[in-house]
């Protein structure tokens, strides 16, 4: 048995996120939405490409320093700011303690 066919290789290339258009973004979900929002953040600052290398990698979504990456957050925003606050796990652990002490 070699040691390399029971080891999956790590991927070194960042994640790739697909454009979406705002109407595609608007009928997303919240959840999905915030995920799209940590995805986008989890991308390197930029990579090590010559300029000609980034233009052929413009699509999908790989680096924060693309223009690309600029729209797509921009755009992920300017929706999220019309969509109900989703608590984080703090809050949602307040909102659970506070309805059990009131069900005492």
């Amino acid at each position: 048995m070699s040691e390399s066919s029971s080891l999956a290789k790590p991927s070194l290339s960042p994640k790739e996120i697909a454009p979406k258009s705002l109407a595609e973004l608007d009928a997303m979900h919240t959840g999905s939405l915030m995920s799209r929002r940590r995805a986008l953040l989890a991308c390197p600052e930029s990579s090590n490409l010559t300029a000609q290398d980034k233009a052929s990698l413009l699509l999908p979504i790989r680096y924060k320093d693309s223009q690309v990456w600029k729209n797509a957050y921009q755009e992920l925003k300017q929706v999220l700011a019309t969509r109900e606050h989703l608590p984080n796990k703090q809050e949602r652990k307040a909102q659970r303690q506070a309805r059990a002490k009131r069900k005492r």
